[in-house]
């Protein structure tokens, strides 16, 4: 069987070229000479970065996380830091943020997920939120009335 379809030009890869979004007029697919995991790796060799990390800094953000949030409908407002450290759930955060982008989750205050208004939204680290979920999803009413009372007062 003949194939019109390009392969990765890398020795032993056997995946098909990365499709570039084109189309010639018969209808067949335009594709790169690599596939998509030896195009990003040939990139970084030749540039020293990262696709994303160019479009990123071409865009103006300093970081490749700030660039996706950047368009997400709430992880853009997404701080640096817990916001319970002011102890708006009842009791104070303690943990050490390493790695805020993987640490750090925008919570919904009412559990509305429908809801991002930024009055709506906060940002807790991982040990937080779940604390707050478990409160909401065993319906502990003073649990929640009290972390409600708190963030009431910070705002």
């Amino acid at each position: 069987m003949i194939t019109t379809e390009r392969i990765c030009e890398v020795s032993g890869c056997k995946t098909l070229g990365q499709n570039m979004g084109k189309y010639r007029k018969d209808g067949s697919m335009v594709r790169r000479k690599h596939c998509a995991r030896h195009h990003r790796e040939l990139y970084k060799k030749k540039y020293g970065k990262t696709l994303t990390r160019a479009i990123a800094e071409n865009a103006g953000f300093d970081s490749v996380n700030k660039y996706r949030n950047a368009h997400h409908p709430y992880k853009k407002h997404r701080k640096e830091y817990c916001e319970n450290v002011d102890g708006r759930l009842g009791f104070k955060c303690t943990t050490t943020i390493v790695d805020y982008a993987y640490q750090l989750e925008v919570d919904h205050i009412d559990e509305n997920h429908d809801n991002n208004d930024i009055k709506n939204l906060q940002t807790l680290c991982a040990c937080c939120h779940r604390i707050k979920s478990k409160y909401y999803n065993i319906q502990d009413k003073e649990a929640l009335d009290l972390m409600l009372e708190y963030i009431k007062k910070g705002k």
